[in-house]
């Protein structure tokens, strides 16, 4: 029999974990404290295989049974639901660790060891550009994300403004930074 959202929110802890069961193998769990989490249950190669798919209330019975029904199509392709659902995790996880300007800097540091310090050089005069042309465009987007155009557009705005040496250089270091 479905769940309903009345059932739902009436269950309480009673000393004792127990299951609340609902359509497709959804089923909501009620630890012995009281917590309640969405789980669900299919089977892969063979095995049944479990996995949460969040906290009640954050996560409301109409929620967890889009988010099954998402895992079902997942399976019915031949995908499992968990693991892609670490592949998607972790694709957010480095997009986030690899914006361009933390690439910038990691690409910063090593060149840095085979260019000379000083007034007017190359390592002086780099993070000023960046800094002041490229950062604000394109710093906190993930490298991923980041086409020619987006490249293109950053060097036509320092064309603009009439410094063609300092847009071949961005357009040198886009180069250097890329490969």
């Amino acid at each position: 029999m479905a769940l309903s959202d009345l059932a739902v929110r009436q269950a309480k802890a009673t000393g004792k974990a127990y299951t609340l069961p609902d359509l497709d193998g959804l089923s909501l769990a009620v630890t012995a404290a009281g917590g309640r989490t969405w789980h669900f249950r299919y089977y892969w190669a063979g095995k049944q295989k479990r996995m949460s798919l969040g906290t009640y209330p954050e996560v409301t019975l109409r929620e967890a049974r889009s988010l099954r029904d998402d895992g079902r199509a997942l399976l019915a392709k031949g995908i499992n639901p968990r693991v892609h659902r670490k592949q998607k995790r972790t694709a957010v996880r480095l997009a986030d660790e690899n914006t361009f300007e933390a690439v910038y800097r990691k690409w910063l540091k090593h060149r840095g060891l085979s260019l000379e310090e000083g007034r007017q050089t190359t390592l002086s005069i780099l993070p000023r550009i960046f800094d002041k042309d490229v950062l604000p465009t394109l710093g906190k987007r993930s490298i991923y994300e980041i086409k020619r155009p987006d490249l293109l557009e950053v060097i036509a705005k320092i064309e603009k403004r009439r410094a063609l040496s300092v847009a071949e250089k961005v357009r040198t270091w886009f180069n250097q930074l890329f490969r």
